[in-house]
Protein backbone atom coordinates (compact mmCIF):
# COMPACT_ATOMS: atom_id res chain seq x y z
CA UNK A 1 0.00 0.00 0.00
CA UNK A 2 1.63 3.27 -1.04
CA UNK A 3 2.13 6.01 1.47
CA UNK A 4 0.72 9.30 0.13
CA UNK A 5 3.05 11.55 2.13
CA UNK A 6 6.07 9.88 0.58
CA UNK A 7 4.88 10.88 -2.86
CA UNK A 8 4.26 7.34 -4.06
CA UNK A 9 1.53 6.89 -6.65
CA UNK A 10 -1.63 5.04 -5.59
CA UNK A 11 -1.99 1.37 -6.44
CA UNK A 12 -3.29 0.56 -9.90
CA UNK A 13 -6.76 -0.92 -9.42
CA UNK A 14 -6.50 -2.78 -12.72
CA UNK A 15 -3.17 -4.47 -11.96
CA UNK A 16 -4.71 -7.48 -10.24
CA UNK A 17 -8.07 -9.11 -10.79
CA UNK A 18 -10.66 -6.31 -10.90
CA UNK A 19 -13.44 -8.59 -12.18
CA UNK A 20 -13.01 -10.90 -9.19
CA UNK A 21 -13.07 -7.91 -6.85
CA UNK A 22 -16.29 -6.68 -8.45
CA UNK A 23 -17.91 -10.10 -7.96
CA UNK A 24 -16.81 -10.18 -4.33
CA UNK A 25 -18.29 -6.75 -3.71
CA UNK A 26 -21.52 -7.62 -5.50
CA UNK A 27 -22.18 -10.66 -3.31
CA UNK A 28 -20.80 -9.43 0.03
CA UNK A 29 -23.91 -10.22 2.00
CA UNK A 30 -24.21 -13.82 0.77
CA UNK A 31 -20.49 -14.52 1.24
CA UNK A 32 -20.62 -13.13 4.79
CA UNK A 33 -23.60 -15.32 5.67
CA UNK A 34 -21.95 -18.43 4.23
CA UNK A 35 -18.71 -17.73 6.09
CA UNK A 36 -20.39 -17.17 9.45
CA UNK A 37 -22.56 -20.27 9.03
CA UNK A 38 -19.45 -22.27 8.26
CA UNK A 39 -17.68 -20.96 11.37
CA UNK A 40 -20.63 -21.61 13.67
CA UNK A 41 -21.22 -25.05 12.19
CA UNK A 42 -17.63 -26.29 12.03
CA UNK A 43 -15.90 -24.69 15.00
CA UNK A 44 -16.84 -26.54 18.16
CA UNK A 45 -18.17 -24.26 20.89
CA UNK A 46 -18.09 -21.08 18.79
CA UNK A 47 -21.80 -20.38 19.18
CA UNK A 48 -21.54 -21.19 22.90
CA UNK A 49 -18.77 -18.64 23.46
CA UNK A 50 -20.57 -15.79 21.72
CA UNK A 51 -24.14 -14.62 22.05
CA UNK A 52 -26.46 -13.47 19.27
CA UNK A 53 -25.33 -9.83 19.42
CA UNK A 54 -21.67 -10.72 18.98
CA UNK A 55 -22.49 -13.05 16.09
CA UNK A 56 -24.36 -10.18 14.43
CA UNK A 57 -21.29 -8.02 14.98
CA UNK A 58 -19.13 -10.69 13.33
CA UNK A 59 -21.51 -10.75 10.39
CA UNK A 60 -21.17 -6.99 10.07
CA UNK A 61 -17.37 -7.28 10.29
CA UNK A 62 -17.32 -9.74 7.40
CA UNK A 63 -18.44 -6.86 5.17
CA UNK A 64 -15.16 -5.06 5.86
CA UNK A 65 -13.12 -8.30 5.59
CA UNK A 66 -14.54 -8.88 2.12
CA UNK A 67 -13.90 -5.27 1.08
CA UNK A 68 -10.24 -5.53 2.08
CA UNK A 69 -9.95 -8.83 0.19
CA UNK A 70 -11.48 -7.14 -2.85
CA UNK A 71 -8.99 -4.27 -2.61
CA UNK A 72 -6.13 -6.75 -2.48
CA UNK A 73 -7.54 -8.71 -5.40
CA UNK A 74 -8.05 -5.71 -7.67
CA UNK A 75 -4.63 -4.17 -6.98
CA UNK A 76 -2.66 -7.41 -6.77
CA UNK A 77 -1.18 -6.18 -3.49
CA UNK A 78 -1.74 -8.22 -0.35
CA UNK A 79 -0.80 -5.38 1.99
CA UNK A 80 -4.41 -4.19 2.15
CA UNK A 81 -5.52 -7.44 3.73
CA UNK A 82 -2.34 -8.15 5.71
CA UNK A 83 -2.26 -4.72 7.36
CA UNK A 84 -5.98 -4.97 8.01
CA UNK A 85 -5.39 -8.27 9.80
CA UNK A 86 -2.76 -6.55 11.92
CA UNK A 87 -5.24 -3.80 12.84
CA UNK A 88 -7.95 -6.29 13.75
CA UNK A 89 -5.99 -7.94 16.55
CA UNK A 90 -6.37 -5.17 19.18
CA UNK A 91 -10.00 -4.56 18.22
CA UNK A 92 -10.93 -8.22 18.61
CA UNK A 93 -8.84 -8.56 21.77
CA UNK A 94 -10.78 -5.63 23.28
CA UNK A 95 -14.00 -7.49 22.44
CA UNK A 96 -12.67 -10.60 24.20
CA UNK A 97 -12.19 -12.59 21.00
CA UNK A 98 -8.96 -14.63 20.88
CA UNK A 99 -6.79 -14.58 17.78
CA UNK A 100 -7.59 -18.23 17.09
CA UNK A 101 -11.24 -17.38 16.50
CA UNK A 102 -10.27 -14.55 14.16
CA UNK A 103 -8.06 -16.96 12.21
CA UNK A 104 -10.96 -19.42 11.99
CA UNK A 105 -13.21 -16.64 10.70
CA UNK A 106 -10.70 -15.65 8.00
CA UNK A 107 -10.31 -19.32 7.08
CA UNK A 108 -14.06 -19.60 6.60
CA UNK A 109 -13.90 -16.56 4.34
CA UNK A 110 -11.48 -18.50 2.11
CA UNK A 111 -14.09 -21.14 1.40
CA UNK A 112 -17.03 -18.74 1.19
CA UNK A 113 -15.28 -16.45 -1.31
CA UNK A 114 -14.62 -19.43 -3.57
CA UNK A 115 -18.33 -19.55 -4.40
CA UNK A 116 -17.99 -16.50 -6.70
CA UNK A 117 -14.37 -16.89 -7.86
CA UNK A 118 -12.81 -18.94 -10.63
CA UNK A 119 -10.11 -21.47 -9.64
CA UNK A 120 -7.27 -19.11 -10.63
CA UNK A 121 -8.83 -16.23 -8.72
CA UNK A 122 -9.44 -18.51 -5.77
CA UNK A 123 -5.73 -19.35 -5.58
CA UNK A 124 -4.77 -15.70 -5.31
CA UNK A 125 -7.51 -14.97 -2.75
CA UNK A 126 -6.36 -17.94 -0.66
CA UNK A 127 -2.79 -16.63 -0.80
CA UNK A 128 -3.88 -13.16 0.36
CA UNK A 129 -6.01 -14.59 3.17
CA UNK A 130 -3.24 -16.99 4.18
CA UNK A 131 -0.80 -14.09 4.54
CA UNK A 132 -3.31 -12.19 6.68
CA UNK A 133 -3.93 -15.27 8.83
CA UNK A 134 -0.19 -15.71 9.37
CA UNK A 135 0.07 -12.09 10.51
CA UNK A 136 -2.77 -12.62 12.98
CA UNK A 137 -1.25 -15.93 14.12
CA UNK A 138 1.90 -14.04 15.08
CA UNK A 139 -0.14 -12.28 17.77
CA UNK A 140 -1.41 -15.51 19.34
CA UNK A 141 1.70 -15.79 21.47
CA UNK A 142 1.13 -12.45 23.19
CA UNK A 143 -0.10 -12.45 26.75
CA UNK A 144 -3.84 -12.28 27.21
CA UNK A 145 -4.66 -14.36 24.16
CA UNK A 146 -4.23 -17.73 25.84
CA UNK A 147 -4.48 -19.18 29.35
CA UNK A 148 -0.75 -19.80 29.73
CA UNK A 149 1.18 -22.68 31.23
CA UNK A 150 -0.32 -23.81 34.52
CA UNK A 151 2.88 -25.52 35.71
CA UNK A 152 4.96 -22.38 35.28
CA UNK A 153 2.19 -20.33 36.85
CA UNK A 154 2.16 -22.71 39.83
CA UNK A 155 5.87 -22.24 40.53
CA UNK A 156 5.93 -18.56 39.68
CA UNK A 157 3.28 -17.79 42.26
CA UNK A 158 5.33 -19.39 45.06
CA UNK A 159 3.89 -22.88 44.80
CA UNK A 160 0.44 -21.49 44.13
CA UNK A 161 -0.43 -20.25 47.58
CA UNK A 162 -3.52 -18.22 46.79
CA UNK A 163 -1.83 -15.10 45.38
CA UNK A 164 -3.56 -14.41 42.07
CA UNK A 165 -2.82 -10.74 41.67
CA UNK A 166 0.56 -11.24 39.93
CA UNK A 167 -0.15 -14.02 37.45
Amino acid sequence: MPHPTLGLPPDDVTAGLPDAAARLRASKKRIAQIALQRVVGNEEGFSDRYDEDVLRLFLRDYDRHIEQLAKSMESGNDSYLVNYGEWLVPVYRRRGVPSHDLIVMLGALKRAASTVLSPEEQKSSELYLHNAMMRVKHHQRLAGDHKGNSVIRFFWKGAGVGDDRWI
